[in-house]
């Protein structure tokens, strides 16, 4: 069973949605279960898929605790998305005599700046050791600060199911379109995208579309005026309502990606996906394996003119990175490795006593 609070739109939430999906595929049972609500993403779901709300409110609600362990107790293993949602979990079952497995999927994204260990989980994980975080940083962090087994931490990095587009050829174009896919909040560093688009018109006639939610309302009321500012209204669209970004991506020449930390960032992998061809900060577990193999799309640092000659340099060639895009999401993310991966983490479980 896969456990979330809610399905908004958000990198973890993403990446239960395609778990649960490529696991149904792959003939494997499972159930997901919103702690809260389900979400504008629980439409993506297979709807053979079952899907539970628990409805809570409060989280001290003693009658919702004592259901959630009920429901719980069906199953062998409860795969739990998120902290605070696994310290939930692990509380329900400690109160009320659960014998299930808990797995923690650790999506947090700020670990090699931040490895305060949250109140209960040093706790929580030492009654229940199971942990699958989505960068190797979190892996060790696993090891280090929390003190679990080596053999009972996995590496689970991001996946997303490609979405089946027409792929557009991207000759060199004579005003190149750019997409920044990103929820609006500090750490995705829309501040610099729009010093950089600034810089960029300059020597380039382009047009840009800004597409994400609105995580921080005062951050996106200072990125109105920043674009306003620095005049891009007329080059910048904002969109806020697009749930299927794959969908859009071959109406576009080139991405950018500037945020500064990242877990994933997964919208690289969607970039991969549909062959889009990007620019991005260097952070983040993908970025970190993609680096490896197609350089050209990672930058190290925030200067706007290397970004500037690497963002010119890529439009410039086209469809060159195609075929290696191709290669790396069918050797990387395909989903019979990662259900490979998940049913190892499964197996594992089942063996072990704890």
């Amino acid at each position: 069973m896969q456990v979330i609070d809610q399905l908004n739109v958000g990198g973890a939430e993403r990446v239960l949605v395609d778990l649960a999906n490529i696991l149904h595929r792959q003939g494997e049972s499972v159930t997901v279960i919103t702690l809260v609500r389900p979400g504008k993403l629980a439409a993506q779901l297979n709807p053979e898929i079952p899907l539970l709300n628990l409805g809570r409110v409060n989280r001290f609600n003693v009658l919702k605790m004592f259901r959630i362990n009920r429901i719980c107790s069906r199953y062998d293993i409860v795969h739990v998305h998120l902290r605070y949602n696994f310290r939930y979990v692990a509380l329900a079952k400690l109160f009320f005599g659960g014998r299930y497995k808990l797995l923690l999927h650790d999506h947090f994204g700020d670990i090699e700046n931040d490895k305060a260990i949250p109140t209960g989980i040093k706790f929580f994980l030492h009654r229940n050791p199971w942990f699958a975080g989505v960068s190797q940083p979190l892996v060790d962090w696993a090891v280090q600060y929390i003190g679990l087994e080596k053999e009972n931490v996995f590496l689970l990095a991001n996946i997303i199911v490609r979405k089946e587009t027409t792929l557009t050829k991207r000759a060199a174009p004579s005003v190149p379109k750019l997409l920044l896919v990103s929820n609006f909040r500090e750490a995705k560093n829309h501040a610099f995208a729009c010093r950089l688009l600034s810089r960029l018109r300059n020597t380039l006639n382009f047009t840009a579309t800004f597409v994400g939610q609105v995580i921080d309302p005062q951050f996106m009321d200072g990125i109105h005026k920043q674009i306003r500012g620095q005049k891009l209204d007329d080059i910048v669209k904002v969109v806020h309502d697009c749930d299927d970004v794959q969908g859009i991506m071959g109406e576009y020449n080139l991405a950018i990606h500037t945020a500064y930390q990242e877990s994933g960032p997964l919208v690289l992998i969607e970039y991969l996906a549909q062959q889009l061809p990007f620019v991005a900060y260097k952070t983040g577990e993908v970025a970190t394996q993609l680096q490896a193999v197609i350089p050209d799309f990672f930058m190290e640092n925030f200067e706007i003119e290397h970004w500037i000659d690497r963002i010119e340099t890529l439009l410039s060639r086209g469809d060159h990175y195609k075929d290696s895009m191709k290669d790396a999401f069918d050797a990387m993310y395909s989903d019979q490795a990662y259900v490979e991966k998940c049913s190892g983490i499964y197996s594992r479980m089942m063996i072990n006593g704890h």
